[in-house]
């Protein structure tokens, strides 16, 4: 008797647990919505999975052509990528390229007619004197 009345308390208990656990489908479409809501918002969030990139003044992300002095520093430009610089920011025939021990590249180059010297610092901003 014992035993049959453990095997009926158990079997109302797991039927209980399985009926708690089951979810009306609307309820479920509820559910899963509300979780596409809250994962869009946390995305979005400042300080999500991915932040935003911050400036470190190592590239010349803005236009080539800058009104400020060169700046001296350590350059890895080829010869050929700092003519293309150059060329990039309006400049033709770019004539004299050298680097000095500063590591700026300077040249004479045309521009509207004119014939300028120019020079490309390490961030790839050209400058003309």
């Amino acid at each position: 008797m014992r035993n049959t009345m453990g095997a009926l308390a158990g079997a109302a208990l797991t039927l209980a647990l399985m009926g708690a656990c089951s979810k009306p489908a609307s309820q479920t479409a509820a559910d899963t919505s509300a979780a596409a809501v809250d994962a869009t918002a946390s995305a979005e969030a400042p300080g999500g999975a991915v932040s935003p990139p911050t400036a470190n003044d190592a590239v010349d992300t803005g236009a080539t052509a800058s009104d400020s002095a060169p700046e001296a520093a350590s350059n890895s430009f080829t010869q050929d990528q700092a003519k293309g610089h150059i060329e990039n920011a309006g400049y033709t025939e770019v004539t004299g390229l050298a680097k000095g021990a500063d590591g700026i590249w300077t040249a004479k180059a045309k521009k509207d007619g004119k014939t300028l010297d120019v020079a490309l610092d390490f961030k790839g901003a050209v400058t003309a004197h």
